[in-house]
């Protein structure tokens, strides 16, 4: 605006708001700070990433507060210093409560969640973990898994890294390579005849079942899926 004085102190360091209005822009920090930290520990920790939750919160808050009066005439100093030294205290004051209480990390940070166990999905983990099957698989390929026989334990860590262990002998399982997407595998529904003899897995949960030729195929027992794929058996994949 015309009415802008270059340099004017007043209007760079306060605005044309008092004071004392600091004060409430520290208190509005606070709470933004702590709604902001509840709100992405409630959405998911696949969003963190390789960085902590505290830390993502910290890039995040800290993003505006220092770019905004960078280049915005009507954007105190004096506030945006307020709100980086609040955050920046403020996530000093939780990395402490942390590093001392292993109950407010587990509140802040949440546990390991179980995925995999034995070639099985653990639906329910997948459920609270927001993960489809597709993701996991895609997962599980970058891991250099080409199907869950190979997998004894896979969890998804804190920080949204999954972390696989593989079993000491390859046992039959349900495919993941190459993707369904390429090439989608054929599926059974439960209550129709199994064309052949073969061991299938459920598409759902990896559970596995040997089907007989003509033989009415049942919904999972596991999960109660209703749809069963070719499973990957062993010994042919090593002929």
């Amino acid at each position: 605006p015309s009415e802008v004085q270059p340099f004017d102190l007043q209007r760079i360091f306060l605005g044309d708001l008092p004071w004392w209005f600091t004060l409430e822009v520290i208190g509005r920090t606070v709470v933004m700070y702590v709604f902001a930290l509840a709100l992405i520990r409630l959405v998911s920790k696949r969003v963190v990433g390789q960085l902590s939750l505290i830390e993502f919160l910290l890039i995040i808050a800290l993003g505006s507060a220092v770019g905004d009066p960078m280049f915005y005439a009507d954007v105190p100093l004096v506030h945006c210093m307020a709100v980086v030294t609040v955050v920046i205290f403020l996530n000093r004051g939780m990395l402490f409560l942390v590093n001392r209480s292993e109950k407010i990390e587990t509140e802040l940070e949440g546990l390991p969640t179980l995925l995999v166990e034995n070639g099985r999905i653990c639906v329910e983990g997948l459920k609270n973990a927001l993960l489809s099957e597709e993701k996991l698989f895609e997962t599980l390929r970058g891991r250099g898994i080409e199907h869950l026989g190979q997998v004894r334990w896979a969890y998804l860590e804190q920080g949204g890294e999954l972390t696989v262990f593989r079993r000491a002998e390859d046992s039959p399982g349900l495919r993941v390579v190459p993707p369904w997407d390429l090439e989608a595998p054929d599926l059974y529904e439960a209550g129709s005849a199994s064309p052949l003899s073969k061991l299938l897995g459920c598409s759902r949960c990896g559970e596995l079942i040997q089907a007989r030729a003509s033989e009415v195929l049942p919904t999972c027992p596991r999960c109660g899926g209703t749809r069963w794929a070719d499973a990957v058996n062993v010994p042919d994949v090593k002929n």
